[in-house]
């Protein structure tokens, strides 16, 4: 996984004050692949309520001022049934921590 220790602290940091505690924090897409170059830091937030979009917009901010890389953020609330897009991400990411 090519996340930082410093990443990890900045993006558990950011979560926790931009959404809250009890959220479960995963990174999927290229990032989970050593081999690759560059690119966004997808993260997959799994929360038991729905996260406000404008909470998701601060965090995308402030994470992306911070880590410098573009950031892309997929929610899903662990009661719901997953849309196809969720199930991929759910399917794929791993835990940050």
């Amino acid at each position: 996984m090519r996340i930082t220790q410093t990443h990890r602290t900045i993006i558990l940091s950011g979560v926790s004050e931009f959404i809250g505690d009890d959220v479960e924090t995963r990174v999927f897409g290229s990032r989970l692949d050593d081999a690759e170059r560059g690119g966004s830091v997808e993260l997959l937030l799994i929360s038991r309520t729905a996260i406000p979009p404008q909470s998701c917009a601060a965090l995308k901010q402030v994470l992306e001022k911070y880590l410098k890389l573009p950031v892309d953020i997929v929610t899903y609330v662990s009661t719901d049934k997953p849309s196809p897009t969720q199930a991929s991400v759910l399917a794929e990411a791993l835990p940050i921590d």
